[in-house]
């Protein structure tokens, strides 16, 4: 079957993106925390959400670190701060910290964000730049690394207080869906993990 696209759905589909399916990542992996539990979240492509769904304090306090500095076009520093409108930590909700989509498997997706093996990846003390990842595909946690770049322990950081939501549409003929929606909801929930400038 062609990819197509439901305009009509995409809509039902943001709505459910934005209820928050696991209040708390912990409650997807096993006892000690080093890898997802077998069977719990769909091995089928979709969309997905993080949410900081923890005490909106921590986010307040001074050892969080909401200045972003990135490399923008001809290698010039674009400086951003993730204040509290932007969080809409006024709204007292869940914030919406990072929106993808996988073709494949939402758990392997999820688990590759997660890095659950380490209890930290990024060097520690790090300033406003956005330090190298290891790799392409662990934007949560690095972003978690970022906001708080002294906690030596961000897995249960992480674990403890950000939460998840997804879409399941899965198959190539929801390809064009995903982008959609995925886009969608970086559009209207301003994730601030998704950021980009332009080159």
């Amino acid at each position: 079957m062609a990819s197509t696209v439901h305009g009509g759905s995409i809509g039902r589909c943001l709505e459910e993106l934005c209820r928050i399916t696991h209040p708390r990542l912990r409650s997807v992996t096993v006892d000690d925390a080093t890898k997802l539990r077998p069977n719990a979240l769909p091995a089928k492509s979709g969309v997905y959400v993080f949410w900081w769904t923890g005490r909106l304090s921590l986010l307040r306090q001074a050892a969080c670190n909401r200045d972003l500095t990135l490399v923008g076009p001809g290698g010039r520093p674009v400086h951003l701060n993730i204040n509290d409108e932007w969080l809409g930590i006024s709204t007292r909700l869940p914030i919406p910290l990072y929106a993808g989509k996988s073709a494949d498997s939402i758990a392997k997706r999820v688990g590759l964000h997660l890095r659950l093996s380490q209890m930290r990846m990024l060097p520690m003390g790090g300033g406003a730049t956005k330090a190298p990842r290891p790799t392409t595909s662990c934007q949560l946690r690095a972003g978690v690394e970022h906001l708080f770049p002294n906690e030596q322990d961000s897995r249960s950081l992480t674990l403890d207080n950000l939460g998840l939501s997804y879409v399941v549409l899965d198959g190539s003929d929801h390809a064009a869906n995903r982008f959609y929606l995925e886009d969608l909801a970086i559009g209207l929930m301003r994730p601030p993990f998704n950021v980009d400038v332009e080159r």
